[in-house]
């Protein structure tokens, strides 16, 4: 299966994460890119991420793709998958 990648650090354009420029940059993404896909939140990177952070991406990718998995390619958890027929 094919999975379409996010990476929080994508989200946060390689700068420090901060909680105000997170949740505004959150409120600006491109989320229907996800629409209808089997998407991988890729969960570890070279900065630090809180956990609140990732239930966000998450809950956001709820509302457009047809699954939600979070870990790396090789070793991941689904967390979420659509009831609807996508």
């Amino acid at each position: 299966m094919a999975l379409t990648i996010i990476d929080p650090q994508e989200i946060l354009e390689g700068k420090p994460f901060t909680e105000d420029f997170f949740l505004s940059a959150i409120d600006n993404y491109d989320w229907d890119k996800f629409d209808t896909k089997n998407v991988l939140v890729r969960g570890c990177g070279s900065i630090v991420i809180p956990p609140w952070a990732f239930m966000i991406i998450t809950a956001r990718l709820t509302q457009v793709a047809k699954s939600v998995r979070y870990g790396n390619e090789h070793d991941n958890i689904i967390v979420y998958r659509s009831p609807r027929n996508t």
